[in-house]
């Protein structure tokens, strides 16, 4: 039904904010989006302010090490500064080695002092990774439909929209939300597009991911229904 900015920069840069947003005791809830080897992989971590209403965000993001100057030659994104701004882990060769991810999920705890109540991942490449997490915590598939992404991703654009979405400086992230694009399907449900977004999304589809679960347990008050892992059978 045609293709449209999700959210304009200007709109996203207005919930900037200076220095780093303080997670301390905070309930969070992680999305990953675990692409193709080759590809950007991402984790979000969300949670809600204290007015019970703001929503605060980090994302990661992790690419092939020795696929830094090749990707940014391609996507004109210069990955080796935001490597040095903290934005970007790269590792593994040319392929995403995926416990680099595993383990930067499983210190998170420790490095922002905050508890995490869930973390949402596509079944797709992340199956695996998945497994390792639910011997930790909550695990839960979100499904890549729009019917099952709608509820967020409009969650998402209208708290940026009211500047009740705040982040800290990262540029990436800003770059990620510039490239996306979004898409209404026949009950006019919307969902951000990768195959007709204008560049990398990784950072938006992984922070969906964790609206989604943000959404049902803080502002719907209600238990997924995919919660628990899936079985591989």
């Amino acid at each position: 039904m045609g293709t449209e900015n999700f959210v304009t920069t200007d709109d996203v840069i207005q919930c900037r904010v200076s220095g780093k947003i303080d997670w301390t005791d905070k309930t969070v809830y992680l999305g990953v989006d675990l692409s193709q080897t080759t590809d950007n992989t991402a984790v979000a971590m969300a949670a809600l302010a204290d007015d019970g209403k703001t929503i605060l965000a980090n994302v990661m993001c992790f690419v092939p090490a020795d696929r830094v100057d090749e990707k940014s030659l391609e996507e004109k994104v210069d990955y080796q500064s935001f490597i040095e701004d903290g934005f970007v882990i790269p590792c593994g060769d040319r392929v995403i080695d995926y416990s680099v991810v595993e383990d930067y999920v499983m210190g998170i705890e420790q490095t922002f002092g905050c508890k995490i109540s869930c973390i949402g991942f596509d079944r797709y490449n992340a199956m695996s990774s998945a497994q390792k997490w639910d011997k930790v915590y909550p695990t839960s598939e979100v499904r890549q439909h729009s019917s099952v992404l709608h509820p967020a991703t409009k969650l998402l654009k209208e708290k940026i929209l009211k500047k009740e979405f705040l982040y800290g400086e990262n540029k990436l992230l800003e770059i990620n939300f510039q490239n996306a694009r979004c898409r209404y399907d026949t009950n006019m449900n919307m969902y951000i597009t990768k195959k007709h977004s204008r560049g990398k999304v990784d950072m938006v589809v992984a922070l969906i991911n964790a609206l989604y679960l943000l959404n049902e347990h803080e502002v719907l008050d209600t238990e997924p229904i995919s919660w628990g892992i899936l079985s591989l059978n």
